[in-house]
């Protein structure tokens, strides 16, 4: 009999006469830092048992080389630490990005230039898989994958054929908020082995957002700030408990709608009847919007934050309304501190 330790990267044999046949015995696929070990019986014992106790052997190390996942629709389990992942929301591209890690396949909606405002101008190497929406299934299926990232709000009713596809999750990203994000972040850092990183990175956003709470209290903290999004038919603005009201209300900017709700619809009244201190609008087009129907009525003009010229315009939509991630953490930021604590 000879017995096998597998130890550090390390395999120590008993018996000399063995080590020839080892290789052909053992797969060197026991975890760093586990111990284990397997009986290896005398060739004249029956071949199919010899393999039979190998393939225990093994099994028992892929166990202990699993992760167990816990997300919005269930439990999934992982094979050690995911190399070839999909993202079908861009806050997952910037989880992964500020974590080192490059996602094989995104749903990018055919446009190149979401995912290089996430990398910094950087371009990395990846398949497009269509639109977040509805993400090419098909595509998805070419690429043996190791692990699928999805939305709850727009993938649920495709989950069960995603995880037909690649072993899947399903987290919030368009319904998130900021606490959300950071531990939705904090899961996929586990995933993929970056933990360190992403202590290192929570850190940096909330420094970030300390100096310039340090700063706005001084001048702002008595304003209320409103974030609207204008649509064609809808005045629609996010409260204090969406990503963008947690971030901004983090960094030291009131929101002036304090809601559980992410968002809320207003009517031109209600705008007229909130009116608020300061005014973002989180896209660059508000004049193909609903705004347009009331920039010039003596109501819209009647506004504190109109009479004050403190109504502010984004420089793009992508980082105040679809990133949600560590470039909107910067993106708000700047824009907030430029527009008003920078005079």
């Amino acid at each position: 009999m000879v017995v096998i330790y597998a130890h550090k990267h390390t395999i120590e044999v008993g018996n000399r006469e063995m080590k020839e046949r080892l290789p052909l015995l053992v797969r060197h696929n026991y975890r760093f830092g586990r111990m284990w070990s397997i009986k290896v019986w005398p060739s004249e014992i029956p071949q199919r048992i010899r393999r039979t106790a190998v393939r225990r052997a093994e099994e028992k190390v892929k166990s202990e080389n699993q992760i167990v996942v816990e997300h919005k629709l269930g439990t999934t389990t992982l094979n050690d630490t995911s190399k070839k992942v999909a993202v079908l929301e861009l806050s997952f591209l910037d989880s992964l990005y500020n974590l080192g890690v490059n996602p094989v396949a995104i749903a990018d909606d055919g446009e190149q230039t979401k995912v290089t405002d996430i990398t910094n101008g950087e371009s990395i190497e990846y398949v497009s898989v269509g639109n977040r929406k509805e993400p090419n299934l098909e595509e998805l299926s070419t690429l043996d994958l190791d692990l699928i990232i999805a939305d709850t709000t727009r993938h649920s009713k495709i989950y069960e054929d995603l995880s037909k596809i690649a072993p899947t999750i399903v987290l919030d990203s368009i319904d998130s908020s900021y606490d959300e994000y950071i531990e939705n972040f904090e899961t996929i850092a586990e995933i993929v082995g970056k933990e360190d990183v992403a202590k290192a990175k929570i850190e940096e956003a909330e420094k970030v957002l300390s100096d310039v709470k340090d700063k706005a209290k001084d001048k702002v903290s008595d304003e209320e700030v409103l974030t609207v999004s204008p649509k064609n038919d809808e005045y629609t603005a996010h409260t204090s408990s969406s990503f963008v009201g947690q971030v901004l209300e983090k960094a030291g900017f009131k929101n002036a709608i304090q809601s559980d709700d992410r968002e809320a619809s207003l009517s031109l009244e209600q705008l007229v009847e909130i009116n608020p201190d300061i005014i973002v609008y989180m896209r660059d087009d508000i004049d193909t919007t609903i705004y347009t129907q009331w920039k010039n009525t003596q109501l819209y003009k009647s506004l504190d934050a109109v009479k004050n010229n403190k109504v502010y315009t984004t420089v793009a939509r992508g980082p105040w309304t679809q990133y949600r991630g560590f470039i909107s953490v910067n993106t708000l930021t700047k824009e907030m501190s430029g527009w008003l604590l920078n005079n």
